[in-house]
């Protein structure tokens, strides 16, 4: 009986224990480039995130031709208009993740039944702190120091960059989670409208030298900033 009881144990394990395993995430992106300067517990994580979001814009946006930049600038766009529904650009892949996400519960606070990412949290220290450019860097922190670092006057901010924004790993991460993922946190998979698009071919490495970055705005508020020619270059 005894022997009986213990093998019944032993196949109930190893039944749940397949159960969570089947239910983990792929990561298809582990081999990609790291985006930011700091290490986290959940930096695997975060890295997926981020790159998932930059497939589903490429698909959604620019498919079949990859332009992930021309995929920023309307995807910011469509957001600051409020014309932006994640359920209709995300993945299975991504609202998979955004489930992840949502289980760490620190990145994240609400703001009048919103889910947006915590001030307080470090990752926010880090993304801020490791920004490019000292201008938007100056400006973000002005926000961040007045709890005023919220979507409304980020996005002015990032419009008109967004070649920027894909050379900057801190940008890119705050855009994924802030601007994509918090609208998926409590999504379900039949709501999503493309759950299973084509995986799209990474695209080339941006290059900030093709952005001017010297008219990026000096007060806190933040302002729009105009791309022009070439002749600018990295502000560390």
């Amino acid at each position: 009986m005894k022997t009986t009881f213990k093998l019944l144990s032993l196949v109930l394990l190893v039944t749940f224990s397949s159960c969570d395993n089947a239910k983990k995430t792929e990561y298809k992106y582990a081999e990609s480039p790291k985006l930011l300067a700091c290490d986290f517990p959940n930096g695997d994580l975060l890295k997926e995130a981020v790159y998932s979001f930059e497939n589903d814009l490429s698909t959604t946006y620019s498919f079949p031709k990859t332009n992930l930049a021309k995929s920023y600038s309307t995807f910011i766009l469509q957001r600051q208009r409020g014309k932006l529904n994640a359920k209709e650009i995300a993945s299975e892949h991504s609202l998979n993740l955004a489930k992840a996400l949502k289980k760490e519960a620190h990145l994240w606070s609400t703001v009048n039944t919103t889910p947006t990412l915590n001030s307080s949290d470090p990752l926010m220290d880090c993304i801020v702190n490791n920004i490019i450019n000292d201008d938007i860097k100056r400006t973000y922190n002005a926000l961040l120091s007045t709890n005023s670092l919220n979507p409304k006057l980020v996005l002015p901010l990032l419009n008109g960059t967004s070649r920027f924004v894909q050379a900057d790993g801190s940008l890119r991460t705050y855009v994924a989670l802030e601007l994509f993922y918090s609208q998926l946190l409590d999504t379900k998979l039949e709501e999503l409208k493309n759950p299973n698009p084509q995986v799209q071919p990474e695209p080339a490495k941006p290059s900030v030298n093709s952005v001017n970055l010297n008219n990026t705005p000096k007060q806190v508020a933040p302002v729009k900033l105009e791309e022009k020619a070439p002749h600018a270059g990295h502000n560390h």
